[in-house]
């Protein structure tokens, strides 16, 4: 038996008690939609009620990837185009992206701020193709990239690609006369393990976040890859993307990626320096932090190390003797 929209419709109104006006369109922002409700849906005198999710100051782009089409839930509609495939989400809810050789992109114009923050989670996937790919290239490949490149010029405000070989995360975002600075990070990605990247930039300041340790343009935000990365064969997840048109917060951000650590609060221990002495090492930790000692290393010192792919063994700890140059890791003042 087939049944069209208004039997449906007619249906619905005859078991649920529902509490709001429906009305039938064309077309909306975005193009699927066959039905919109202006307020609310409520079952069974209010005892269900279905809203949008609310809305976070400046959030201009939120994909949590658990719908088939890449649609945006920050409330703004800057819906994306193209296609993706799911798979596994972080933490076990819901799915992620899956991209290899695919992209989405937006196109708006909310998009054209100075200050901005990304914040995402990432999973890196490896098999031996795209490990023989890596090792043949060795390159950057994108993750997320707004604007253009060809040989003779690069745009990008911003761009977040990542080393499959290396698992370094490169930052590159262009300035006033054709120049583009370069950031990359200390830590390295490993494959198989999940990470919350955050980049802010905020006036002349630029951060990079993993794991919670411009000039602007009008072209198209792309996501997963880019139509000029021929060579790249780059297979990983992604999850929970958040574009805000402000600098987030260092706090926010930590709250963000709480679960990436495993139990670990991000701001308990950060990198001051590395390939430094142990005098330099004190003197790079912020206020607030001191170089971590032996309990707090093999507490979570380590761990968090471990995660990042730096050297345990070239860690200096505030009491030790050796090592005596390395890397040194903060840790935050406890008051008890």
């Amino acid at each position: 038996m087939k049944f069209n929209l208004s039997h449906l419709f007619l249906c619905f109104l005859t078991h649920y008690s529902l509490h709001t006006w429906f009305r039938f369109i064309e077309s909306t922002k975005f193009d699927s939609c066959d039905l919109t409700v202006d307020s609310a849906i409520c079952i069974n005198n209010s005892e269900k009620v279905i809203l949008p999710d609310a809305r976070r100051l400046g959030r201009i782009v939120y994909m949590k990837f658990d719908e088939s089409r890449p649609v945006d839930s920050s409330g703004v509609g800057n819906h994306g185009i193209g296609q993706i495939s799911g798979h596994s989400g972080f933490g076990g809810v819901g799915t992620s992206a899956y991209f290899r050789n695919n992209f989405i992109h937006v196109k708006s114009n909310d998009l054209k701020t100075t200050e901005f923050t990304y914040m995402f989670y990432i999973y890196i996937l490896s098999d031996e193709k795209s490990h023989q790919n890596g090792l043949k290239y060795d390159q950057y490949c994108p993750v997320i990239h707004k604007g253009y490149k060809t040989d003779l010029a690069n745009e990008a405000t911003p761009e977040i690609s990542v080393n499959p070989n290396s698992g370094r995360i490169k930052i590159a975002i262009s300035l006033q006369g054709n120049k583009t600075v370069e950031l990359t990070s200390n830590s390295r990605l490993q494959k198989h393990h999940w990470y919350h990247i955050a980049l802010v930039r905020e006036k002349y300041d630029i951060l990079l976040f993993v794991d919670a340790l411009t000039r602007i343009n009008p072209l198209p935000l792309y996501i997963g890859s880019t139509p000029f990365s021929v060579n790249c064969d780059f297979p990983f997840l992604m999850d929970e993307l958040s574009i805000f048109s402000h600098a987030v917060g260092t706090d926010e951000i930590q709250a963000e990626a709480s679960f990436a650590l495993g139990g670990i609060e991000s701001s308990y221990v950060t990198i001051g320096c590395t390939n430094c002495s142990k005098e330099e090492a004190m003197a790079s930790c912020p206020d607030g932090y001191h170089l971590c000692n032996k309990f707090e290393l093999y507490t979570a010192g380590y761990k968090v190390a471990r995660k990042l792919s730096l050297a345990s063994s070239d860690i200096m700890a505030s009491a030790s003797a050796e090592p005596s140059s390395g890397i040194g890791l903060c840790c935050t003042n406890l008051n008890y």
